[in-house]
């Protein structure tokens, strides 16, 4: 399994949580789950992450779409032979206006079972 999967903190203001998850070294994907345009544009300028979406899912992008983040999961780093092509500053976004669940789960990821804690 690949991981961290997923960080989960709290903060008093949207300045603080665009800080917290700048914190990184790596900076491969973030994203928002909220109504609120406004701030999704401000995690789009603000954002130190190959891929800032708004209410959709970090998993599915295309894969013709940039892919990597700022810090040490990829961009700027030596990999492959059309990388100075994607690698410039590319960011990856998707949007959606609406808060939805998608039709289908990522593969291996099952909910309908839960065992008692």
């Amino acid at each position: 399994m690949f991981g961290p999967l997923l960080n989960v903190w709290r903060y008093a203001h949207f300045d603080e949580a665009i800080r917290l998850a700048n914190n990184t070294r790596f900076g491969l994907s973030c994203g928002l789950v909220s109504t609120d345009r406004a701030q999704f544009e401000q995690l789009l300028l603000e954002a130190r992450a190959g891929i800032v979406n708004w209410n959709k899912p970090l998993t599915g992008a295309a894969s013709t779409a940039p892919f990597g983040g700022i810090g040490a999961s990829g961009n700027h780093r030596p990999s492959a032979w059309y990388a100075a092509d994607y690698c410039a500053w590319p960011m990856a976004s998707l949007e959606s206006p609406e808060l939805t669940l998608p039709a289908t789960l990522s593969p291996g990821l099952d909910f309908s079972r839960r065992e008692a804690v």
